[in-house]
């Protein structure tokens, strides 16, 4: 079949680098796993169950790509495989019948194919599929044995088997594995289990590891890794001709509003989801715009910075505007100050009010001498930001407070505040000081709900109503990306570091700076008395 035309077939720059190499395309061997699908697998539930799986176009396309393509030596082109799809579009039954495939059809001499999730329940979905799917079938329930209690699929005759495995679990079998499947592989929170699997089947003839997955939020993580590299090979901005990846995901300039972005988005849009729910869905997201983050990550595979968006992205870059630098001077001012761990970023934020509007100035602390290993772990460009004054150096590992102290006091007599509202915690010595040796009207702000409620609801009142100006500074839009905000049954909420992926400093600057706005004009009398407890 090597006469097969593969140009159909050639995609992207790594296709015509496989050329190059003497790829070619087996039109046989790409409709190989389709026969098996729809020959043996029967779905196990839901309006198509008990029916032999028919697959969808976009899963058709896919694995005539992924087994169609072959090596000069006839061995299957591609050693792994990146998928990330929204929900609900039937990837986990698809991959069900693949781990079937793998080890009955692939023409491995003792298949072992693994299917690994973050944890036993994960883990067991598309295992229990596989297995309902032999039950199902008279011709694989005769080869196949299911071992529930060890989460097994055994082949005897072949000497193969599947095995489900999970990240919490702490023995794992991973030896010679001729398929690693990882299903939702954004739910990884550490490396252990890739790393474990990514090499594991060295001396197999045609290995792969697959990982089928949403989008996620955490961008340190495996599951980003993969999809990164799979833009970068998709753009040709990474030579990998080993290497599928294939994502159905909206850009940043898509509107989720506009139902061509959901189709483009949801392959199975019509079939496994009804366009009706999803037109539902779409319009309650619209009046509740905290759950936008969520419906963007799991509806239309976009990765988010936080799993609820504090606030919205097109609402805070609508409030990039700022008056006049030469306007600040002499202006009331009011002013936040967020001190983290001495390792993490310090930030001061100062508000002035003009009219309706509030505008919003920040000023970045940072430890220099970690700043390199930072920008690779985080992938957050600090070194840029520092460059253009964005945020500001310490030397050494942790952040000199008396750096910052002297930042604030000149920031001071530059833009006098009206009051300076700070979080105690870890700071109580450079609040004392400010206070009683600088003069600056410092006030103790407790984050506890009933205290930082207010100010948190005049942020978000600010920018959803276009009135707040920060003058478009990226560290503070990186800030309210990744800003995720707890809420009471009272309605009560305040932002909520912990679940935040990433820092929120300067955001949580930003909310003191409000609170201390919101106190009045008579906040200036904490000149006079020293540090107050709020």
């Amino acid at each position: 079949m090597r006469g097969d035309d593969p140009a159909p077939w050639c995609r992207d720059a790594s296709d015509a680098l496989a050329l190059d190499v003497g790829c070619w395309f087996d039109a046989a061997a790409a409709e190989r796993p389709i026969r098996f699908l729809g020959s043996f697998c029967r779905q196990s539930q839901g309006q198509w169950g008990g029916r032999l799986l028919a697959l969808m176009d976009w899963q058709r396309d896919f694995l005539r790509r992924l087994y169609g393509w072959r090596r000069a030596d006839g061995t299957r082109r591609y050693r792994s495989a990146y998928l990330e799809v929204p929900k609900k579009q039937g990837k986990s039954t698809m991959a069900a019948g693949l781990a079937l495939y793998h080890l009955l059809a692939d023409g491995e001499v003792g298949p072992k194919c693994f299917i690994n999730a973050y944890d036993r329940e994960q883990a067991s979905i598309i295992f229990d599929e596989a297995a309902a799917m032999v039950r199902a079938s008279p011709v694989l329930a005769r080869r196949l044995d299911v071992v529930e209690t060890k989460k097994e699929l055994r082949w005897k005759e072949g000497n193969g088997r599947i095995k489900a495995n999970s990240a919490d679990v702490p023995s794992k079998d991973g030896a010679n594995a001729s398929l690693a499947l990882f299903d939702e592989l954004h739910r990884q929170d550490t490396w252990d289990l890739w790393r474990m699997f990514r090499y594991a089947g060295a001396s197999r003839r045609q290995p792969l590891t697959l990982a089928i997955t949403t989008a996620g939020v955490d961008r340190q993580s495996v599951c980003y890794a993969q999809h990164d590299y799979s833009e970068r090979v998709m753009s040709g901005r990474l030579p990998d001709w080993q290497h599928l990846g294939v994502i159905y995901g909206a850009t940043a300039e898509d509107d989720w509003r506009d139902p061509a972005v959901w189709a483009r988005c949801n392959p199975s849009l019509g079939v496994t989801v009804s366009a009706a729910d999803f037109e539902r869905d779409v319009a309650e997201v619209a009046d509740r715009p905290s759950e936008l983050n969520e419906f963007l990550r799991l509806r239309l595979c976009v990765w988010t910075q936080a799993a609820s968006r504090f606030l919205e992205r097109s609402a805070w870059d609508a409030c990039g505007g700022r008056a006049d630098a030469s306007w600040f001077a002499g202006r009331p001012c009011w002013a936040g100050l967020d001190l983290s761990s001495v390792t993490d970023l310090t930030a001061l934020v100062r508000a002035f009010r003009d009219g309706d509007y509030v505008d919003v100035l920040a000023d970045v602390w940072l430890p220099g001498e970690s700043i390199e290993r930072r920008v690779r772990r985080d992938r957050v460009p600090y070194d840029v930001w520092a460059r253009e004054g964005l945020v500001r150096k310490t030397p050494g590992r942790t952040v000199d407070y008396r750096e910052v102290r002297a930042a604030v006091v000149a920031r001071h007599r530059e833009t006098p505040f009206v009051s300076l509202f700070a979080d105690p915690h870890n700071a109580t010595q450079l609040l004392a000081q400010l206070a009683d040796e600088d003069g600056v009207p410092v006030t103790a702000f407790r984050q506890s709900m009933a205290y930082v409620t207010g100010p948190t609801k005049e942020l978000e009142r600010l920018v959803t109503a276009g009135l707040l100006r920060h003058g478009g500074d990226p560290v503070l839009t990186w800030a309210a990306d990744n800003a995720e905000a707890e809420r009471d049954g009272l309605g009560n909420v305040r932002l909520c570091k912990r679940r935040s992926r990433e820092r929120i400093d300067p955001l949580a600057a930003t909310v003191n700076a409000l609170a201390a706005m919101l106190a009045g004009p008579e906040a200036s009398v904490y000149a006079t008395r020293g540090l107050l407890t709020f």
